[in-house]
């Protein structure tokens, strides 16, 4: 039996070894939407940028900023998406889960 927050070995091996499929899956979702969301935002805040070159240069970083986090929060997506299924995959060996009567108060 394992302890509470302890995991197989076989089945973290399991996990390592599918790495590559998660990081081709990152690999397509992460950049269309880093690029979608950084162009949108760099393109809503123009016209409101403070002009010339020093405004270009910090709506573009703002517009990076933003697009690295979408990216970020695209691959954290999958790895979270991806080890529910692979956990639930897993779990097909345990029985049911059943509610237990609550005690009785006397």
């Amino acid at each position: 039996m394992l302890a509470p927050g302890a995991r197989c070995d076989g089945c973290e091996r399991d996990w390592k070894e599918e790495a590559p499929t998660r990081r081709a899956a990152k690999l397509i979702f992460a950049p269309p939407i880093a690029i979608l969301t950084g162009g949108l935002l760099f393109g809503l805040l123009l016209p409101v940028s403070l002009g010339g070159a020093i405004g270009g240069a910090i709506m573009c970083a703002v517009a990076c900023g933003t697009a690295v986090g979408a990216g970020a929060g695209a691959c954290r997506v999958v790895d979270r998406s991806a080890r529910a299924m692979f956990l639930r995959e897993r779990a097909g060996g345990l029985p049911p889960a059943r509610l237990l009567p609550s005690p009785r108060h006397r």
